[in-house]
């Protein structure tokens, strides 16, 4: 994996530890409810109730701009996994995964795996449950966002910026990978 996509094996096993615990957790919502829950939040009101005193009269018109975007981007989500489903023969109501709609041992939302999956087992379909397509996954997804061979400190921030859009995360995915690479274990 690493020759082929230039991305090292503690980057991948560091996605994977922090994803999903080495794979031992792959998230136990249903994640067309998940989704389908998001999708239908289209309007500030419906969600108006659970958000208290925290919204104030200047945030209003940004955060009906958001709830309209976060539906949109969950809606396409939903039909990914539909379309997902319908390709490996499951129900989609049985796709387990994060509160989020993350799915796999990878953490792809539905519509990554047809972007970004591969099928490295070579059983036509691609299954981030399955951990050889989910660790070539992980390495396709960082290579498309930037990784390479002779890549720089920032420039593999990036790519992990944009596995997941969190400065905290990115810096525990490199610092795991620097100890995993190294070979120190935590005294803890």
């Amino acid at each position: 994996v690493s020759a082929s996509y230039c991305v090292p094996a503690e980057i991948i096993v560091s996605i994977l530890l922090v994803e999903t615990r080495l794979g031992s957790n792959t998230g136990r919502s249903i994640v067309f409810n998940r989704l389908a829950s998001m999708a239908s939040c289209t309007d500030l009101d419906k969600i108006r109730p659970y958000l208290g005193h925290t919204l104030t009269a200047a945030d209003e018109d940004y955060a009906r701009t958001i709830c309209r975007q976060k539906a949109d981007w969950a809606y396409n989500e939903l039909k990914a996994l539909l379309n997902y489903a319908g390709e490996k023969g499951v129900d989609p109501l049985g796709i387990r995964g994060s509160i989020y709609g993350a799915i796999g041992l990878c953490q792809f939302m539905p519509s990554n795996v047809f972007s970004y999956g591969v099928d490295a087992d070579n059983d036509g379909r691609v299954d981030p449950f399955v951990t050889i397509d989910a660790i070539h996954s992980i390495a396709n997804y960082l290579n498309k966002h930037g990784w390479s061979c002779n890549i720089n400190r920032e420039d593999k921030r990036k790519a992990v910026f944009a596995y997941n859009n969190s400065t905290i995360y990115v810096n525990t995915i490199l610092a795991v990978a620097d100890k995993i690479r190294s070979g120190k274990r935590s005294q803890k």
